[in-house]
């Protein structure tokens, strides 16, 4: 009986994981009940743990922003020198920006002004001796049916108690729906035996009462409600008590129904427990393809060996009764009409040796042309696949493409960014539409991070037949990355040593006018009176000609900066001195500041040039940060390349591709009070240590500087 091997195997597959499909289906029927009840327990004590937190970060955040605007320096000058209409004004435009606050100021003098009321009102005076006043602390009131929580911070000038300032919120309906929409839940705040808000619809509020009043208001164990015929797990938090000892009880509704969605998990794992069903099927009919299908073949394959050996006259002994008899049937028929054509093939045989012959020369004579240029050669065919590459361009291109040979251009230019993509297409595209060779192009590759890029010349030409058919294209490359940072490096002197001269000759001519302008100030500083209302605006002056005089000085060190002095030392003892300088600025901005190195580098640099570069790129990461952040410093020895690499990352906001392009030029700044010569000093000392700096950043993801220094000195090279 004939029956095809092809029905075996699939008749064996079936069988088996029809078997192991009803096995598995019940495992997880088993699986989904567990989940589901595991599950529940685990969000239900989460819940209690979220529902704490949240309240808390409710207090904290309306402590912080009461301490925030206790600090408006419009709130205190309005404040200091009576000007209470403004006062009035600027705190009604604080409310009506921060939304849902109320502001209240109560001055040390008794008077009280408001956001609700237009006018000042009186109160009782404030002892500023009174050392309560002096802390802040968070209040929490339940009043006609609604609960209010309010900040109460003192406000102070140069440590002089000036008031107090309280931020008030009504913990309404609309606050704990957010809350609710946080945590996924839904919540109600109790006291005093009443619901004062909640995020539960008009229709469920009356339920929710009913079960909370049969409960006996218990919120030390979670309980079973029933609300518009859903049954709902229920949990009191017990989150403190009002300033009156009311105690604050919030409690949350989780549904049980909402987990049956676990069922889809359950459902996944029964499709990968059918995957792996499969799996063991396929390998069983290999094991079973192993021994019936793969032995037959096998000896077809045999004779097909011996057939290569010219031995024209071996059969096969046996034929099976399927597709593989057919097959040795056929392969027998093949051996006899191969002994008949063997004689008539020996002649042909002779002349194409001679015609292979010639092409293994040719073949070897443009290999040794190809492979003795020092410039990268690839060729394309009319597949757009590479079908040649040179030895050059094997070395060239190797850090990019492991195996240049049989790439497709789709893989090839893939490994461009956009940029340098569109520059090889408009290339590739005036060669194919205009039929001109197209001019040369620059492309650039990135070798990686902390290794730079690697800039090569580019020409497309056709690639034609001796009939001046196309087919494909060729693609020339030499490395010209040298040249190109010989050409940036004496463009960039040039520019920066003719703005240098223009720079120290304005910087002479201000510095002395400036001596005279601060000498005069302080003159009138000694003869007027501290509370003179003109003395504020003559620190003005002195503060803002010492600011000035600070530009001066800078201009003048950047025009002429002074010699160097190298020396190796180690990173940390480099690094301390730059850390304790910073530690206010970055706690004033909320900014944790974390340096990375191994305890034991060294670095052979200009110690003192080298903190002030630092100094001015971590500076700069502070000000892109307005709500606090995270700035890192890297130092390591990269043992691939001759350099020390220094990295400085930030997460702030990032700079566009214009700003970035231009962000070492002198005198050029995004800043209101910028004089742009911070990251022109940071370019100009890192070129005196013979290194280089390199700057990414997008806009909204950060900024990245690093920067590349020689680990020695050469030898013989004496200190500017």
């Amino acid at each position: 009986m004939y029956l095809s091997l092809r029905i075996k195997i699939m008749f064996l597959m079936f069988a088996l994981i029809s078997s192991l499909g009803i096995v598995f289906s019940e495992s997880a029927t088993r699986l989904i009940r567990q989940k589901t009840e595991e599950t529940f327990q685990a969000r239900v004590f989460q819940l209690t743990e979220g529902v704490k937190e949240a309240w808390n970060n409710e207090r904290n955040s309306l402590l912080r922003n009461a301490a925030l605007f206790a600090e408006s320096d419009r709130l205190i000058t309005y404040a200091v020198y009576g000007l209470y209409n403004l006062l009035g004004k600027e705190i009604r435009r604080l409310v009506s920006n921060a939304g849902r606050y109320e502001i209240q100021i109560h001055l040390k003098s008794g008077v009280i002004i408001s956001g609700a009321e237009e006018m000042p009102k009186s109160g009782n005076s404030l002892d500023p001796g009174n050392s309560k006043l002096q802390l802040s602390k968070i209040d929490v009131k339940f009043d006609n049916k609604s609960i209010r929580m309010t900040a109460i911070v003192p406000i102070q000038k140069h440590g002089e108690f000036i008031g107090l300032l309280k931020l008030e919120k009504d913990l309404n309906d609309g606050v704990i729906r957010e809350l609710s929409k946080l945590l996924q839940v839904n919540l109600a705040i109790t006291g005093k035996g009443s619901l004062y808000s909640s995020s539960l619809p008009a229709a469920l509020k009356k339920d929710f009462l009913i079960n909370y009043y049969r409960s006996e208001g218990n919120s030390e164990k979670p309980f079973l409600m029933t609300m518009a015929r859903q049954r709902y797990h229920a949990a009191g938090i017990d989150v403190g008590t009002t300033d009156n000892g009311d105690p604050i009880i919030i409690y949350f509704m989780l549904s049980k129904e909402k987990f049956l969605s676990l069922i889809e998990s359950a459902k996944e794992q029964n499709l990968e427990l059918t995957i792996f069903a499969l799996t063991i099927a396929y390998i069983f009919a290999f094991l079973f393809s192993e021994k019936v299908l793969i032995s037959r073949i096998r000896r077809i394959r045999d004779g097909s060996m011996i057939i290569a050996q010219e031995n024209l006259e071996f059969r096969l002994p046996k034929i099976w009764k399927d597709e593989l008899g057919d097959l040795a049937k056929s392969f027998n028929e093949m051996a006899e009409k191969l002994s008949e054509n063997r004689k008539s093939l020996v002649h042909q045989n002779v002349e194409l040796q001679t015609w292979v012959q010639r092409l293994e020369q040719m073949k070897s004579y443009i290999q040794d042309i190809l492979g003795s240029l020092t410039t990268s050669v690839i060729t394309w065919n009319q597949q757009l696949i590479i079908a040649t590459v040179n030895p050059a361009a094997e070395k060239d291109l190797h850090d990019f493409f492991p195996k240049l040979e049989g790439l497709s251009l789709r893989k090839f230019v893939k490994a461009l960014d956009k940029k340098n993509r569109a520059i090889f297409f408009s290339a590739l595209r005036d060669l194919y539409e205009k039929k001109v060779q197209a001019m040369p192009f620059d492309l650039e590759f990135d070798l990686g991070e902390h290794r730079g890029f690697k800039v090569m010349q580019g020409i497309l030409s056709s690639l034609r037949d001796k009939n001046g058919v196309e087919n494909g294209f060729i693609l020339t490359l030499e490395d010209i990355t040298q040249r190109k940072i010989i050409e940036q490096q004496l463009y960039h002197a040039d520019k920066l040593s003719s703005i240098g001269q223009l720079a120290a000759s304005v910087a002479h001519e201000i510095k002395n006018p400036l001596a005279s302008i601060k000498t005069l100030g302080q003159l009138l500083q000694e003869e007027t009176d501290v509370n003179d209302s003109r003395r504020e605006y003559i620190d003005v002056i002195v503060s803002e000609v010492n600011r000035l005089n600070g530009v001066v000085e800078q201009l003048l060190r950047y025009a002429k900066p002074e010699g160097s002095s190298f020396r190796k030392i180690k990173f940390s003892e480099l690094i301390k001195p730059v850390q304790t300088l910073l530690h206010h600025e970055l706690e004033r901005n909320r900014i944790e500041l974390k340096v990375e190195f191994e305890e034991l580098l060294e670095v052979n640099v200009d110690v003192e040039k080298l903190k002030q570069v630092f100094l001015n790129l971590i500076f700069n990461a502070i000000h892109a940060m307005n709500a606090g952040g995270c700035v890192i410093l890297r130092a390591f020895h990269d043992g691939a390349t001759p350099w020390t690499i220094f990295q400085v990352e930030d997460n702030g906001t990032g700079m566009p591709e214009e700003i970035v392009s231009r962000a070492f030029d002198p005198f050029f700044t995004t800043k209101q009070r910028g004089t742009g010569l911070g990251l022109a000093i940071v370019k100009k000392i890192v070129d005196l240590h013979g290194g280089k700096i390199e700057l990414k950043s997008r806009s909204g993801t950060g900024s990245l500087f690093t920067i590349y220094l020689p680990k020695e000195r050469e030898r013989g090279k004496t200190d500017a």
